[in-house]
């Protein structure tokens, strides 16, 4: 082999390699859990796009975007897929992540009424606290589940999501300070008892 040939192939192949990296960038857009209304139903669901079948599709020279996965499978797997217009139209308003930072943003915490930290990959997580006065991260709920959940529970910063779980899960090892949890779900609230200093105290210790 002449070495214009090694540098035609070379060529060729590094055009190959890079038309290849621009589709699966192109395509990244279509990454991760998202939640769509059913048109079956009219009730949010989780899918999940098939990222790799859309990038071979675009490599053939066509354009197909499909689903890998459902929160109605498999019962539902014969469905027409109708909701793919819903994410081609604005995928990244339909990523579940891009729906938990919005509902989070410029919300306070619970119980220390700090602003939640924006909502990021591979962070701290911030969490929510139902009625039962238990908190959870909030990517540990079944993403069809999130617009329930946020409309049942409260927001609370990771912080105190910790402290919370080590108490609710080791109270022995806990020594409980004279402020209060006199909030509705149980979130702590100054007193007017001279114990302020001590409430101060625990609450800085929880956020710690």
């Amino acid at each position: 082999m002449t070495i214009t040939t090694i540098i035609w192939v070379s060529f060729v192949i590094a055009l190959v390699a890079g038309y290849v990296i621009w589709e699966v960038v192109r395509f990244r857009k279509y990454g991760g859990m998202m939640l769509v209304t059913c048109p079956e139903t009219g009730k949010p669901a989780a899918v999940k796009i098939s990222v790799a079948g859309a990038v071979w599709a675009a490599l053939r020279g066509r354009r197909q975007v499909e689903l890998a996965a459902c929160s109605r499978w498999p019962e539902r797997a014969d469905c027409e897929q109708d909701c793919l217009c819903e994410i081609e139209a604005n995928p990244e308003e339909h990523k579940a992540w891009t729906i938990a930072a919005k509902w989070f943003a410029g919300k306070n915490c619970a119980f220390c009424g700090k602003t939640i930290a924006p909502v990021k990959h591979m962070d701290r997580m911030p969490a929510l606290v139902n009625l039962d006065k238990k908190t959870f991260e909030w990517n540990e709920i079944p993403t069809e589940e999130l617009p329930a959940a946020f409309d049942a529970c409260r927001p609370v910063c990771w912080n105190c999501h910790i402290a919370e779980t080590f108490v609710r899960e080791h109270p022995e090892l806990v020594t409980f300070r004279p402020w209060k949890k006199s909030g509705p779900i149980g979130e702590y609230v100054p007193s007017n008892d001279g114990d302020e200093s001590a409430g101060m105290t625990e609450a800085k210790r929880r956020a710690a």
